[in-house]
């Protein structure tokens, strides 16, 4: 019996080893991918030095000397801290969702691709103002300079979570940050539900019923299909909702929950500070971690923020 038990503390001892051993190991692989925010960085792309000053709070002051360096700070930091956030909302504007997350993701692709998301964003730089690509293409740069960080350094895999899935990560193109507002815009098209209820009703309703069953909107903002039954005669009435993908990482929400917005504006007489006042709501769910993201720009034109926790590098390659 007093041998069993000896084992017994034996087999328990170990055990415990070999789980402080693993969590240690665990602690180290997932602490590599954690961003260092006091350290100086040589990166290419740069004109100039900037700084990344984290507050208490941990917001970026990004302060560069050029508008296109502040960009590139803002991509580099946003790399730092939201890079698994970035790519997944990459990967679904792309409709790339199920080469990870297999065919529970599928629905969501194939929406995606059908409505050519990211084919409209490629488009978009091309219309874009020099400037803008200008402001664009440095964004780019500071996620790709993180990008080659990570890499080079070997600093875990830029997020803990992409332990658990593809490492893999293509570099970061204007035409990435374009995608996600046109993803976030879809996002925001609660009324989708509602006008193809809409339609589908006016096959198989009159006018006069339809407006007594979904009426107008009251005001003169108001626009309207005129007799888009007649567009197609010979349908019928199939459902009365659409089938869209309710995976967490779809874009497309029940009208209820759908993302929206309100703004509004006060004269200046109507404010303390004696100027005009711009304010905004955005109604969307809460994540974790949020689609906002709190930074401060140092442009050009702009004063220098001294108080800070940490202060992050930025230099040109090759300068010492």
């Amino acid at each position: 019996m007093n041998r069993v038990f000896v084992w017994l503390i034996r087999f328990t001892i170990s055990l415990a080893v070999i789980f402080f051993i693993v969590l240690c190991f665990m602690y180290f692989l997932l602490s590599r991918s954690l961003p260092d925010y006091d350290a100086t960085t040589e990166v290419q792309g740069l004109i100039t030095e900037i700084e990344i000053v984290r507050d208490t709070g941990n917001v970026p002051h990004i302060l560069g000397t050029t508008n296109a360096d502040t960009m590139f700070g803002l991509g580099y930091a946003h790399a730092q801290d939201r890079l698994w956030q970035m790519t997944m909302m990459r990967r679904t504007a792309q409709g790339r969702l199920s080469e990870l997350f297999g065919l529970d993701t599928l629905p969501i692709d194939l929406a995606n691709r059908r409505l050519g998301i990211y084919g409209a964003a490629r488009n978009s730089v091309h219309a874009l103002r020099p400037e803008t690509k200008r402001m664009l293409d440095a964004y780019a740069e500071g996620v790709n300079a993180r990008l080659a960080e990570i890499n080079d350094g070997a600093l875990g895999r830029g997020a803990p979570e992409f332990f658990v899935f593809s490492n893999s990560i293509s570099p970061w193109q204007p035409s990435d940050s374009l995608a996600i507002l046109k993803l976030m815009g879809l996002q925001f098209s609660g009324h989708l539900d509602m006008e193809v209820l809409r339609a589908r009703m006016s096959l198989a309703l009159g006018d006069s019923r339809l407006k007594d069953i979904l009426p107008d909107e009251t005001g003169s903002a108001v626009s309207e299909l005129e007799h888009f039954s007649t567009l197609f005669p010979n349908q019928a009435l199939q459902s009365a909702s659409i089938a869209m993908p309710s995976q967490a990482f779809s874009p497309f929400k029940p009208a209820p929950l759908a993302g929206a917005s309100n703004a509004w504006a006060a004269m200046p007489g109507r404010s303390a500070s004696g100027k005009t006042l711009l304010a905004n709501d955005p109604h969307l769910s809460l994540t974790a971690p949020s689609i906002w993201y709190l930074a401060r720009l140092e442009l050009e034109t702009g004063g220098r923020y001294r108080r800070h926790r940490t202060r992050h590098t930025c230099r040109p390659l090759g300068e010492i």
